[in-house]
């Protein structure tokens, strides 16, 4: 099992990735530039991938701890 420090962090690095993708996200909303819309693209979208995929597993994890799955 991961102790209760770990899936804290594993929380707060989730919402940091989701923070960075929305502030890329903001960034091309407000100026659209091909570079920053690139980078938007290559770096911002996965970030957020990633931390769909930590949440879910952060969330199943908590599951499992619980004995509820």
């Amino acid at each position: 099992m991961i102790d209760q420090p770990r899936r804290l962090r594993l929380l707060r690095i989730t919402i940091v990735l989701a923070l960075v993708f929305n502030a890329m996200a903001l960034l091309v909303l407000v100026r659209a530039t091909p570079i920053i819309f690139t980078l938007f693209m290559f770096l911002a979208q996965p970030l957020f991938a990633a931390a769909l995929i930590l949440l879910a597993s952060a969330v199943v994890t908590e599951l499992r701890a619980r004995q509820i799955l």
